[in-house]
């Protein structure tokens, strides 16, 4: 009798504990790593951002002449795709896809700002 109850036991606590244990993992939250934040990010996005407003201040400051607009506004633009790709690697989340429809928005009207003025 004292067998039978161990072996009843055992079967027991071999079918619930594993169960038990499966349940918990199902309804424990997915695990989301952090992104991974690459060396120097903070670095590259602070001289992007800083090339980006220096070129913006550039244009701003510059007369009318065709060729010396039509070269700024190419160094813009090559800043701007330079600036993308930093915010690209470097952050993540909403804030990440919100400044890349910024960078995607600027790089299309300097690609047909250049169009117009460099022909």
């Amino acid at each position: 009798m004292f067998t039978r109850f161990a072996l009843a036991f055992a079967t027991f606590v071999g079918l619930v504990i594993p169960g038990a244990f499966v349940l918990a993992l199902m309804s424990a939250p997915p695990a989301r790593p952090q992104p991974l934040q690459l060396p120097g990010c903070d670095r590259n996005l602070a001289n992007a951002s800083a090339n980006v407003a220096t070129m913006q201040a550039r244009l701003k400051q510059l007369g009318t002449t065709n060729g010396e607009m039509c070269a700024a506004t190419r160094l813009y633009f090559l800043e701007v795709v330079k600036a993308r790709a930093v915010t690209a690697l470097c952050k993540s989340g909403p804030e990440r896809e919100r400044e890349l429809g910024r960078f995607d928005a600027d790089v299309e009207h300097l690609n047909e700002a250049i169009a117009a003025r460099c022909g």
